[in-house]
Parts: C-alpha cells; sequence; structure tokens
C-alpha cells in the first residue's frame, strides 16, 4: 500500500512514525516553513522535521494543484492527521481509496480546528478520536472508526494531546488495511452537530474580574502549550502554567494568600492557587522559585 502522509502538527509525528513501519509512505505534505517572530529563521514543522529524520519525500505546496497529483499518481491512499489545509475533491479522488481523516473528537462534536481544547475548556470528562473519510465538508465524512478518551482531572492540551498522538498511530494501522480489505462499513455521523473555531491569544487572556476560578483552571488546562493562560500587570504578561481552584472569596484581582510556596489570588468567584508561572521574556518557574525572586504582598491587586 502507497500511502501519501497529510500533516503539520506535533500531534501527527506518531502517526507518521506508524504508517511508516507497515506502509510505504511515498510522500508527507505539509504546510509551508514559517518565520521566526524574532529572526528572519524558518521554522519547519514537526511533520517536516520527522519526515527528513525517516528519509522520506516531503512536499510544501503552496496549493494542491495538478502539479501535486503528479507526484502522488501513484498513491492507493491518503492518510491525514491535522495538516491545516483543506484538501480540493480532485485531490481526494486522485486515491483508490480516499483519504482517512483522523481527528481529536467524538465526532459530529467539535468540528473544526481546536476540538482538544474545547473539550479542556468546557470540562469535558471524556473525548476521544473519530476516523472518518475525507470529504469537501468539514470533518462531515461517513465514521471508519472511533475510539472513546476519558480525560483525567490532572490533563492538560499537552498530555491529552500526547494520549491522542499515542491512539491513533494504533488505530490508523487497523483502519488502513481494514478500508483496503473492505472490513469496514462507512457509517453517517449521527448526533448534535457542533463547531469550534481556531482560538487566539485573547482567547486565551484570564481576567479575574469576570471570570471565576473553575473557568480560569480550565483556561489554563486547555491553552497548555499552546497560546497559554495569561494576565497582564504593571505591562508585562505572565502566563499561568498550573494552577488549582481554592474556596476562597474576596475582591477579584486581589492576592488573598502569599507565602514561600503559596500564591492565591481571588476570582469572580472563589479562588485560584497558582502553582507554576512564566514571567515575560523569562522562563517558566514552580511558585516557589517564583515568589523567592519577586516580592507579593497580600492584599495586592494584580490588575
Amino acid at each position: 500500500m502507497n500511502i501519501v502522509f497529510f500533516g503539520t502538527s506535533e500531534i501527527g509525528v506518531e502517526t507518521l512514525r506508524s504508517l511508516n513501519v507497515h506502509f510505504n509512505v511515498k510522500a508527507v505534505l505539509t504546510t509551508q516553513d514559517k518565520q521566526g517572530k524574532r529572526n528572519k529563521t524558518l521554522i519547519e514543522s514537526p511533520i517536516k522535521q520527522e519526515a527528513r529524520e525517516l528519509n522520506l519525500s516531503v512536499l510544501q505546496p503552496q496549493k494542491l494543484d495538478v502539479g501535486v497529483l503528479e507526484q502522488i499518481k501513484n498513491c492507493q491512499m491518503g492518510v491525514l492527521f491535522s495538516y491545516g489545509k483543506i484538501i480540493p475533491q480532485n485531490v481526494i479522488d486522485a486515491f483508490k481509496y480516499g483519504i482517512l481523516n483522523i481527528h481529536p473528537s467524538i465526532l459530529p462534536k467539535y468540528r473544526g480546528a481546536s476540538p482538544i481544547i474545547s473539550a479542556l475548556l468546557n470540562g469535558d470528562t471524556h473525548t476521544g478520536i473519530s476516523i472518518i473519510s475525507l470529504t469537501k465538508d468539514l470533518d462531515a465524512g461517513d465514521i471508519l472508526m472511533q475510539k472513546i478518551i476519558e480525560i483525567k482531572s490532572d490533563d492538560n492540551n499537552i498530555t491529552l494531546s500526547g494520549k491522542i498522538s499515542q491512539i491513533a498511530s494504533q488505530m490508523i494501522v487497523c483502519a488502513v488495511e481494514y478500508v483496503q480489505a473492505g472490513l469496514i462499513k462507512p457509517i453517517p455521523q449521527k448526533g448534535n452537530i457542533s463547531y469550534v473555531k481556531k482560538f487566539d491569544k485573547s482567547d486565551a487572556r484570564i481576567n479575574f474580574e469576570t471570570e471565576d476560578a473553575v473557568a480560569i483552571v480550565k483556561k489554563v488546562k486547555a491553552f497548555a502549550g499552546y497560546l497559554e493562560a495569561f494576565f497582564r500587570y504593571n505591562g508585562k504578561i505572565y502566563k499561568i502554567l498550573k494552577a488549582s481552584v481554592v474556596d476562597k472569596n474576596s475582591d477579584p484581582g486581589t492576592v488573598i494568600e502569599v507565602s514561600k510556596s503559596s500564591l492565591v489570588i481571588a476570582c469572580k468567584n472563589k479562588s485560584i492557587s497558582i502553582e507554576e508561572i512564566k514571567q515575560e521574556g523569562k522562563n517558566s518557574m514552580p511558585i516557589r522559585a517564583f515568589l523567592a525572586g519577586y516580592k507579593i504582598q497580600c492584599g495586592q491587586k494584580l490588575i
């Protein structure tokens, strides 16, 4: 089986490795290199880096046009996981078995760009992986395989993405083999359809006055390793990397408890205890190390 892999994000690396072990990956399509924020150095996608390590052919077309079709004409199936571009119908049709799309949610819930973040923001107890037939409509294809995954209380975007990455890399091998053998009966998606957007920096900003502690901790978990939840104080950005809810109330934004190893800030309802933090321009650090270098007093307002 000759396969083309479409992917860009870190979450697809394990799937690419797994496909390379079990099948013949003829080409890897990924998005173009991005320019770094602080300099002009181009940044390669995690998928491109892995493909080079595996000595696979890498394609980075601006458009999926006739030239791309020529380069993948001897491939029977495509596999897509977090590619970041819309695939035209003529590209889908170029494969005998179509393109299998790996989506990290229990479809039709959370179609769109950010299903893992959305599940954590909403406090879901379960999410999952859906392998579907790719169609021109967003995440609307028939379901080929699905697995439910528990979201544990200590999970965040990093840990949950890691779990999904590993499980998806195992599922896709079965899915490819079963589709090729005609052993899977595609099932149309059923249930309430929901769509989620691509989040930006404004979504990750914390407002102690308008958000309660539970919502803020969800935000900290959801944006971990990506945008990262943050607040501004005295013109600087402080990213909260780990926090927990404390059942105490006071004026929102006020420091209500501070010690060598504890920093508790009041929110709209209840409070949060910051456990790991990163000041703009500094490395992340446990709250004990942070407080050793920053003088913060009880009653101080951080807004």
